[in-house]
């Protein structure tokens, strides 16, 4: 892991073979345990909070090792159960005249 010191509108630049615009990162704000970043980079690039990028990658693997058929199973279960509740909702009171 490379660690580096910066400070308010400080920058580092990140290049990446392949890609033709590099990627700016700028120190914006200091606050207290705090810190506030702007990144530069080209449309494409997709750029993730690593907790949402872990999500992203869970899911995916959850998605891959599922089967079609217990894909196909939950379904069915989902929906012979959203029929029960709809099945279930209470009368609605008429009015008398």
């Amino acid at each position: 892991m490379l660690i580096l010191s910066r400070k308010v509108n400080e920058s580092l630049i990140i290049s990446v073979p392949g890609q033709e615009e590099p990627i700016e990162i700028v120190v914006t704000e200091l606050n207290s345990g705090q810190v506030r970043l702007g990144i530069q980079a080209s449309r494409g690039c997709k750029i993730w909070r690593k907790e949402l990028f872990l999500t992203e990658e869970y899911n995916k693997q959850a998605a891959a090792a599922a089967s079609a058929a217990g894909i196909r199973n939950m379904a069915s279960r989902l929906t012979g159960a959203a029929k029960a509740l709809a099945g279930s909702e209470p009368e609605k009171a008429s009015e008398e005249e």
